[in-house]
Order: C-alpha cells, then sequence, then structure tokens
C-alpha cells in the first residue's frame, strides 16, 4: 500500500496536530495480508509537517513477518511575503520524500530485497473549498533517485466529517509521469487513488477501510486494480 488517509489539509485553520495508527486487512486478490500504518501531522509557526509508514505482513513463506516498508514524509512552508494577498496568502511551499523496500522470493528460491518508488518532490500546496469540503491541491515536481529526468505529480487531498462526526471520509488522489522501466526515456502515467470511510466508535476508535484504486501502479503496464481493506484506526 503506498499511502493511507492523509490529514493534512495544506495550511486550512481547520488543520489541526493528529496522530494515528491503522490495521488494514487487504482483500485484494493475490494480496490478503495485513498492513499496519502509522501517521504524523503537526502544524507550527512555520507551517506543518506530515509523515507516515506502511509495513506489510506478506514474508514469503512466513505470512506474520514483514515483507516490505514505505515511508513518505513531508514539510510545507507558509510564504509570508503573500500574507496579504488576498488570493495567495494560503499558497505555500511543499518538499517532499518517499521511500521504501520489499522482499522477494526468486524462482530459485532466493530471498532478497529491493528498494522502490525512492522520489524527492517538491512543489506548491493550495487549499481550495468546494461544497464545504477543503481540498489540498498540490503541484509538484518528482525527482527520482537515478533518474535523468523530472517528471510531474498532481495530488488532491481532503479530509471530512459528516453526521455530526460520526463518519470520516478522507483520502487522496495521485497522477504523475515516470520513465518506464523497459523503455528508459519514454514516459507514462500512473493514477492511484485511496479513498477511506471511517465510522468513530468515540474520539479515539475509528473502523472502516478502504478501496485502493490504480493504474499502472507501480509501474506499467499494469491494468486497473480494485484493491479494498477492513481496518481499525486509533487516534491518540
Amino acid at each position: 500500500m503506498k499511502r493511507f488517509v492523509l490529514v493534512l489539509l495544506c495550511i486550512s485553520p481547520l488543520a489541526i496536530q493528529a496522530q494515528n495508527v491503522q490495521l488494514h486487512y487487504d482483500f485484494g486478490t493475490n494480496r490478503k495480508f495485513w498492513t499496519a500504518t502509522f501517521e504524523m501531522f503537526k502544524p507550527d509557526t512555520l507551517g506543518s509537517t506530515f509523515w507516515f509508514a506502511d509495513l506489510d505482513f506478506d514474508f514469503p513463506g512466513q505470512p506474520r513477518s514483514m515483507s516490505a516498508a514505505y515511508l513518505e514524509i513531508s514539510r510545507e512552508f507558509y510564504l509570508p511575503w503573500l500574507k496579504k494577498s488576498p488570493t495567495w496568502h494560503e499558497l505555500a511551499f511543499h518538499l517532499e520524500y518517499n521511500d521504501g523496500f520489499a522482499a522477494f522470493e526468486d524462482s530459485s528460491a532466493i530471498m532478497g530485497a529491493a528498494s522502490f518508488n525512492s522520489v524527492f518532490l517538491t512543489g506548491f500546496c493550495y487549499p481550495v473549498t468546494l461544497g464545504g469540503v477543503t481540498i489540498s491541491t498540490q503541484a509538484l515536481l518528482r525527482l527520482p533517485r537515478g533518474m535523468n529526468q523530472p517528471d510531474f505529480q498532481l495530488t488532491l487531498v481532503w479530509f471530512q466529517s459528516l453526521f455530526r462526526n460520526k463518519l470520516l471520509f478522507t483520502g487522496f488522489v495521485d497522477l504523475w509521469s515516470q520513465d518506464k522501466p523497459t523503455a528508459p526515456g519514454n514516459k507514462e502515467l500512473v493514477f492511484q487513488t485511496e479513498p477511506q470511510l471511517w465510522y468513530l466508535l468515540n474520539s479515539h476508535i475509528g473502523i472502516g477501510g478502504e478501496a485502493e484504486i490504480s493504474r499502472n501502479f507501480p509501474y506499467g503496464p499494469n491494468p486497473w486494480q480494485i484493491c479494498p481493506t477492513l481496518a481499525i484506526r486509533w487516534e491518540f
């Protein structure tokens, strides 16, 4: 799983400090494993910091052992010289780093590990309100490690409470370009979205899940895939 709920709302005044841990069971085809997710979002006077880590438990031959880990950490900075602008005062500068690894077993039953999706991103974030929902829109430049040509990424993130804060609807949409692994220099588009819906039992515990929908992820050609999960969430 690439990522889960992003409670990052750019520099929205609704943003609050939050930490949570989630445990998902993935029902996707050929998946059927557990993933633990840890998230933190913390605003401050200069901007905000967000990070999350995913741990998959599907090690070959040992399904209860960790098989993959993925980390994203991002930092957004206010732009004080735009503070008095009626239009762009909420524009923020965005920095991000993504990295991870996965264990594998080849045809000779030899175990190994491979790094994936190691990339720096930078760009700008701007909150847009549609129908009472604040959507963080991000226009980013992708700088993959070991690649000569940069790529682009467009990201939308939302966080919306419903029915007197009993339901929480969150998620993201990513669209980016990357080099085709079989034809360096030629590009392909990758689409990924992970909407989540949570029923909040109280201020700490939520039950729900997500639908991971993607195309060409992590590399193409890869058809449309839908991988649902059931999960529990603890806010602390």
